[in-house]
């Protein structure tokens, strides 16, 4: 009886150890990991693309950036660099929707112009947005947390 109580023991701690180890790794949800500055690079869908753009039009998207600044007061930061020229523009976000590490935010340009934007993170510190047009499905902008 006594050994059984033992084993008994032995398996709740572990259990509850268990436990602890486990929720170390969670993350904060998609609209907490945002704010930050990030730095995007377009990933071409070339077998999506293939015949619908030339080889020099998908070689000009695959070599497009883009940065990207949220602040956790809604405020943003956008800038690009388009054949040799920077521009950077403010902006506003807010959270639509979020779904684990899916998250829909409304931004809009210092102008009054609002789009839906989707979000997709890959843990803490890289997000995806998909980049469609009527026509096919071109890619996305792969984002890395800067800071």
């Amino acid at each position: 009886m006594r050994n059984t109580l033992l084993l008994i023991g032995a398996f709740c701690f572990g259990l509850v150890a268990a436990g602890l180890v486990g929720c170390g790794g969670s993350l904060p949800p998609a609209a907490e990991r945002l704010p930050g500055k990030w730095q995007g690079q377009m990933i071409v869908y070339e077998e999506t693309v293939a015949g619908r753009l030339t080889p020099e039009q998908i070689s000009e998207l695959s070599q497009k950036q883009m940065g990207l600044e949220f602040a956790a007061d809604g405020s943003m930061i956008t800038s690009a660099d388009v054949n040799g020229q920077s521009s950077a523009s403010s902006g506003r976000w807010e959270v639509v929707t979020q779904q684990g590490d899916l998250i829909t935010i409304k931004s809009t340009e210092q102008g009054g112009k609002s789009k839906d934007v989707n979000i997709e993170f890959d843990g803490a510190d890289t997000f995806y947005i998909p980049l469609k047009t009527e026509v096919a499905e071109l890619g996305a902008m792969k984002f890395t947390r800067m800071r």
